[in-house]
């Protein structure tokens, strides 16, 4: 250290920085008056506005193309017959809202008229219609059945956009794209007028998500900057009026529908046919079992034709077909059962699709992904479990509840026109009748229940200068100021925000990366630190759980999280190995090699498939971010951001300048409720109070915890308890040199026990806590300081890793119940 500072004085450093930040301060002015360059929302190249001449013969040339084709419609859909009224509305007012009712075509259809009508009547160049989606199979799907339906001439007139997988029109003007809500928020980004576009079409607004409640209050603001874009919000279900209002009393434009009949059985009915005594009562838990008896009785005993199976989430999903599969009748092969929920990739997605071989019915075991906009044409039998998972937030614990509820009257009929939309059905509902009067009209919007530190970042990058309270007070439905107030403070708190609620240059940094905000600053630390792959891995697994849970195998997949953890006594090292082991095996074994390491370690494949997109898509984001230089140099073991990728000590330490404030301080002896004291209990404190380990992490029942720290990343609640679902020790040496915890005298006396520092050392520990935060600040505010000071800071960095794999943990040295804030 004493050699690091002689070579690198700190004042120096500080001084160094000064005259930097003077410098760009003045650069700033001049960027700002140049003209910032927009993306084209269609082709995601630079948008460069047609000249006259170029506007009428590409306008020409679509024309004659579509009298070419003559593209006719594969068969005739309700809304067809009111083609003419909805172009006249969209014509006469730059915001309508259609009240589609179920089965009459409105997606499919709507977007094709608009586009049509303007390319026939020679404005085809100036038409780029976007089409928003709530969900990826969605977006594909319908991008797919018009594509084929305009035929082999105008196919790539249509494309698509999903996260992880991108395949738009061949160019802008006569474009139609489908895409998902997430998707056009960063295209707006980018394009925050979207200039080139004529058309927004918002479908499926009646679900009222967090990122379609946001898309709203964006569009009311780009409808004033560009005067030549027209809005289009369609439902089937949801408050029209509402809508109407809120942008400026539009126009509304009802199209009924067309259904086939659709027999309703409730609980009752369904346990009567099936000979089965009445229930006294039914709670929002699915029943397993019941689900897996009404699937067999409708194979045995019900009409030929697929069965469409709701239920709250994957977990259920794989427990009925486990379930299923294990049954004679099922296990014959006469069934073809098919998953489909938001794990799987687009491709997998798609199986639902394919019909099944001659004798066989399918089984379609879903989530509510498959609500709207999806026809899977040969669904007679839907069977709704009358629930789904919805997460609730509290405020006050900062807790996330993610629980299986009842889902609203609205999701009730949409999961009913599943079976009516090609042919006659059923619907087995298992609840009982009355239960549908009591279930609420519409969902509660998302806003309402979720933790709001991403939106609020959001809202940063989209309006700068307004703040998040006045920003969110303009969309559909308000979260309460205080929730706003409170998702501000977190993001002070990590330092996403400055105290004016302006983006620092971490800030900038993090909403660049299409995740949590604190995943966000774990991705940006890694690159600073050089240890991106890793934490890439993290963030990934932290979205999407890679591990093959069910009820059944818990026990198999925590016994193969402890072999994999090792003595690393980290959540987030298994995940690191877990899918490095698979991105080997990928790369350098064969199937059987591939096949075997999933059975082993019990991971998902198609979790692992979206874990690697995701991996792409966030190195992809460092890049957009400056961080890196290519986004390839992410996953590239020898790379320079990968240097300290196998130094485990400073992987946790990084995580946990990206998790913190989310620290547990661990304390030995424990009062037990009967006032009797157990001295080798371990209890688990967070600043909002007391916590339990969560069964899933590997650090559940450790006596033998080597620090009096750990991090986490996220908590949830369950029957008065909050557990912590995944944690990491933390170095307490890494406490002090990469967070601003309290160093005050409570503090330092707790860090000078758990390290037993002489006051020589604590003044260099400080200094270098200087430095390390001098190079953050310095690299953050210019990313290309990093390549220009590479020696210096590489030097730092290895003396942060040697320090960190040399010094003793030394945990409980002294039963102190002083607390690190």
């Amino acid at each position: 250290m004493r050699e690091y500072l002689a070579q690198y004085p700190v004042a120096t450093e500080v001084q160094k920085l000064w005259e930097e930040e003077e410098a760009r301060g003045q650069q700033t002015v001049t960027q700002e008056e140049e003209e910032e360059d927009l993306t084209d929302a269609i082709t995601g190249r630079l948008y460069r506005p047609l000249s006259e001449h170029d506007t009428r013969r590409l306008s020409t040339h679509l024309q004659e193309k579509w009298e070419t084709a003559n593209p006719g419609l594969s068969v005739e859909l309700p809304v067809d017959g009111h083609r003419q009224r909805v172009i006249s509305a969209v014509q006469s007012s730059r915001v309508v809202v259609i009240a589609g009712e179920t089965g009459c075509g409105k997606t499919t259809r709507i977007p094709r008229f608009l586009l049509e009508e303007c390319v026939r009547g020679g404005e085809g160049a100036e038409c780029n219609i976007l089409v928003t989606q709530p969900r990826r199979i969605s977006a594909v799907s319908v991008a797919h059945r018009v594509a084929l339906e305009m035929g082999p001439a105008l196919k790539n007139c249509v494309g698509y956009q999903v996260r992880l997988e991108s395949r738009p029109p061949e160019q802008s003007g006569g474009a139609l794209l489908f895409l998902t809500v997430g998707v056009l928020l960063r295209k707006l980004q980018s394009n925050p007028s979207l200039k080139g576009i004529s058309h927004v079409v918002v479908d499926e607004v009646h679900e009222r998500d967090i990122n379609t409640d946001l898309l709203l209050a964006l569009l009311r603001s780009s409808l004033k900057e560009n005067p030549d874009l027209r809005v289009v919000l369609m439902s089937a279900t949801g408050d029209k009026q509402r809508l109407s209002h809120y942008f400026g009393g539009c126009p509304i434009v009802k199209v009924p529908g067309f259904m086939h009949p659709v027999r309703d059985r409730y609980l009752e009915d369904v346990l009567r046919e099936m000979g089965l005594c009445f229930l006294l009562s039914y709670d929002v838990a699915p029943d397993i079992d019941l689900i897996a008896d009404v699937i067999e009785h409708i194979d045995r005993h019900g009409e030929p034709g697929a069965v469409l199976c709701f239920l709250p989430g994957w977990q259920d999903i794989r427990a009925v077909q486990e379930k299923l599969e294990g049954r004679r009748h099922f296990s014959s092969g006469s069934q073809m059962i098919v998953p489909l929920h938001s794990s799987l990739s687009v491709a997998d997605q798609q199986a639902v699709f394919q019909r099944p071989q001659v004798g066989q019915r399918k089984i379609v075991l879903t989530t509510n992904i498959a609500e709207t906009s999806i026809t899977i044409d040969d669904i007679v039998h839907v069977v709704d479990a009358g629930t789904h998972k919805e997460q609730n937030y509290d405020p006050r614990t900062k807790v996330s509840c993610l629980d299986t509820v009842w889902i609203s009257h609205s999701n009730v009929t949409q999961r009913k026109g599943r079976a009516g939309r090609c042919q006659p059905g059923h619907s087995y509902h298992l609840f009982p009748r009355k239960q549908l009067e009591s279930m609420t009209p519409f969902p509660i919007p998302e806003i309402l229940r979720t933790p709001l530190e991403s939106l609020v970042v959001q809202a940063k990058i989209h309006s700068p200068n307004c703040k998040a309270v006045d920003f969110l007070s303009q969309v559909l439905d308000s979260p309460e100021q205080k929730a706003v107030r409170d998702a501000v403070q977190n993001l002070q708190d990590i330092g996403v925000l400055d105290k004016t609620e302006t983006l620092t240059p971490l800030g900038e940094r993090v909403a660049c990366m299409s995740c949590d905000p604190r995943l966000g600053k774990v991705l940006v630390l890694s690159a600073m630190f050089r240890c991106v792959l890793p934490m890439l891995s993290v963030a990934a697994c932290l979205t999407r759980d890679p591990f093959y849970n069910s009820l059944q195998n818990r026990a198999l997949v925590n016994k193969v999280k402890d072999a994999l953890s090792s003595s690393s006594f980290s959540d987030y090292l298994v995940f690191i190995r877990a899918v490095s082991g698979w991105r080997r095996v990928q790369q350098d074994g064969d199937r059987e090699d591939r096949d075997e390491y999933l059975e082993k370690h019990t991971l998902s494949k198609f979790s692992l498939r979206f874990i690697n997109g995701l991996i792409s898509q966030f190195s992809e984001n460092l890049h957009e971010a400056e961080l890196v230089s290519r986004a390839n140099e992410c996953q590239r073991h020898t790379s320079l951001y990968n240097e300290h990728s196998n130094q485990d000590e400073l992987l946790k330490a990084v995580l946990l300048a990206g998790l913190y404030p989310n620290l547990i301080q661990v304390k030995k002896g424990v009062v037990t409720k009967g006032g009797r004291f157990r001295p080798n209990r371990t209890c688990f404190r967070t600043l909002s109070g007391p916590v339990l380990l969560h069964r899933a992490s590997v650090n559940r029942g450790k006596e033998d915890l080597p620090s009096r720290w750990l991090t986490f990343f996220s908590a949830i609640q369950s029957n008065g308890n909050v557990f912590i679902r995944d944690s990491s020790t933390v170095h307490p040496l890494a406490l002090l040199l990469l967070t601003d915890c309290d160093l005050s005298e409570t503090g330092r006396t707790v860090l000078f026990q758990a390290l037993c520092l002489s006051v020589g050392t604590w003044e260099l520990l400080w200094e270098l806590r200087t430095s390390i935060q001098t190079m953050l600040y310095r690299n953050l505010n210019n990313p290309t300081n990093a390549i220009a000071n590479s020696s210096q800071d590489g030097k730092l960095i290895s003396l942060l890793v040697e320090l960190l794999n040399n010094t003793d943990l030394n945990p409980f040295a002294h039963n102190s119940d002083s607390e690190v804030d």
